[in-house]
């Protein structure tokens, strides 16, 4: 499983994936993950995602997409720091 999410984050970093299906595909698919180390790492992504604004109003405490892409960039580093 933190396989795939890996391979999300690659694809959403790298432009492949749409910012505002990621925000509510990748939490969806983070319940699966029986990993506490990953999920230690990851903790912080449900509410990165809720962060994400698609209306692009620049309410504070939301993310545009450059913001967002920056945040799941810090997570994902962690990720492969962590080893994984």
């Amino acid at each position: 499983m933190i396989n795939k999410l890996k391979q999300m984050m690659e694809q959403f970093i790298n432009g492949e994936y749409d910012c505002n299906a990621f925000s509510y595909d990748f939490p969806d698919e983070m319940y699966e993950l029986d990993d506490e180390k990953a999920l230690d790492i990851l903790d912080d992504m449900p509410e990165i995602c809720a962060a994400y604004d698609p209306y692009k109003n620049g309410e504070d405490g939301t993310l545009n997409d450059k913001e967002f892409i920056n945040e799941v960039k810090k997570i994902y580093k962690k990720l492969i720091e962590a080893g994984y």
